[in-house]
């Protein structure tokens, strides 16, 4: 929950206090206080134009194995001389240390901090944001300052939150959606059609196997996490429309909205539900097991699956790809799609107020004006009060994502935590 009005040396007492008990905090209060003030400092800076993003790594360099190698550990790239730990040094220094794959590598020397140099990470550690069954590496328990954005500074420990400042408030939780219960609500009946389907299937089997809810969602919650960070990587922004809508409904039934290109609605625009069902018959097939749910799917090697999975993330591709015009994209609650290059009415009412939730329940909420938006925020506000069954998820160019939805005939917002 966001906490005051705070600066770096308020987050750096924070993270001190709140730092796991289980591990040691080897850094000393000044050192951690003057760490996240330069960050803070650089998070303000552009260089080129480009807003500066890092993740500064404060462990000395000889807790770092010279074997070491990405998405296992780290390649560490030592610098000859240490260099001070200053905005301007990070602003310089950030473009050669891509937030995803790398960072910037600081340590104590005579009660400073110095740049040691450059460490080699991968982008495994994203693996939750992305999607996917991939374990995440844990390779240190020292703190890790990630920097996304102007004023945005958090700190990390094995990957986890310990603390962080937005809006100039404390944060000592981000908020992820799919966590939630009220979104795979919203996909319910779809979820309980698939498992019908697989079943039918399944009983003309020797054994037949049922499917569990978490199996179900948590792949359609990982292809849209897949199809949200492949938008983000294009940095052109986008919205994606889910809509409540019946197989084979004209798409002329879809109020409010102007469809500029309008899918076909054979196989083809239903491939992911192909390539779902296909998925569950595959991991069905390796146990005897009454039902498999999402750890099965998840332990499980084969190429056959992994195929399958890929197919999915290639659809998250397509759907993100379409994201590059202007306008919506437009899919249904089983994730078919409908067109792209859609215009929300203007025509449609526009809510009088919007509210940004502060938890992932929506249920702490903040009145938000509806002015303080762009359009296509505007027009995601327009679409979940016109369809309050349907969710909208905006994609800015700065990367930030909404998630749009109607709670009990409120218009409420969600900014999803992107990144760990």
């Amino acid at each position: 929950m966001p906490r005051g009005n705070a600066y770096p040396p308020d987050l750096a007492r924070y993270v001190k206090e709140h730092w796991p008990s289980e591990r040691e905090l080897s850094l000393p209060p000044e050192l951690l206080e003057q760490a996240l003030a330069v960050a803070f400092q650089a998070s303000l800076t552009s260089e080129e134009a480009r807003p500066v993003r890092f993740r500064l790594l404060l462990t000395p360099l000889e807790k770092l194995p010279e074997a070491g190698a990405p998405n296992e550990g780290v390649l560490r790239l030592r610098f000859e001389r240490t260099r001070s730990l200053t905005a301007d040094e990070i602003r310089r220094l950030a473009p050669a240390v891509p937030f995803e794959p790398a960072l910037i590598g600081a340590q104590a020397e005579a009660n400073d901090l110095r740049i040691w140099g450059i460490a080699h990470s991968g982008p495994a550690w994203l693996a939750p944001t992305w999607g996917g069954r991939s374990l995440v590496p844990n390779w240190t328990y020292d703190p890790i300052v990630h920097v996304n954005g102007p004023g945005k500074v958090a700190v990390r420990c094995a990957g986890k939150l310990v603390g962080a400042m937005e809006r100039g408030q404390l944060v000592d939780a981000t908020i992820d959606v799919f966590d939630s219960e009220w979104l795979p609500a919203m996909f319910a009946r779809e979820r309980e059609e698939i498992r019908a389907v697989h079943a039918a299937k399944q009983a003309r089997t020797a054994s037949p196997t049922a499917v569990e809810h978490s199996l179900v969602g948590r792949v359609g919650q990982h292809m849209l996490r897949r199809a949200i960070q492949i938008a983000r990587g294009a940095r052109h922004g986008g919205l994606l429309l889910c809509v409540s809508s019946e197989p084979d409904a004209p798409v002329d039934g879809l109020g409010g909205l102007r469809l500029k290109y309008r899918i076909g609605q054979d196989e083809p625009s239903r491939r992911y539900r192909t390539l779902l069902l296909r998925l569950l018959e595959a991991v069905a097939a390796t146990t005897s097991n009454p039902s498999v749910g999402w750890s099965d799917f998840a332990s499980n090697a084969s190429a056959e699956l992994e195929a399958l999975e890929q197919a999915v993330f290639e659809w998250s591709r397509v759907v993100a790809n379409l994201m590059a015009i202007d306008g919506a994209v437009v899919v249904d609650k089983r994730f078919g799609l409908l067109g792209f290059g859609a215009e929300v009415s203007g025509e449609l009412p526009t809510p009088e107020r919007v509210y940004r939730a502060l938890d992932s329940e929506g249920h702490d909420v903040k009145a938000d004006d509806v002015e303080n938006v762009g359009t296509r925020h505007r027009a995601a506000y327009r679409f979940v009060n016109d369809h309050p069954d349907g969710v909208a998820i905006v994609i800015s160019q700065d990367g930030g994502v909404s998630f749009v939805a109607n709670r009990a005939g409120r218009v409420v917002y969600w900014e999803q935590s992107v990144s760990p």
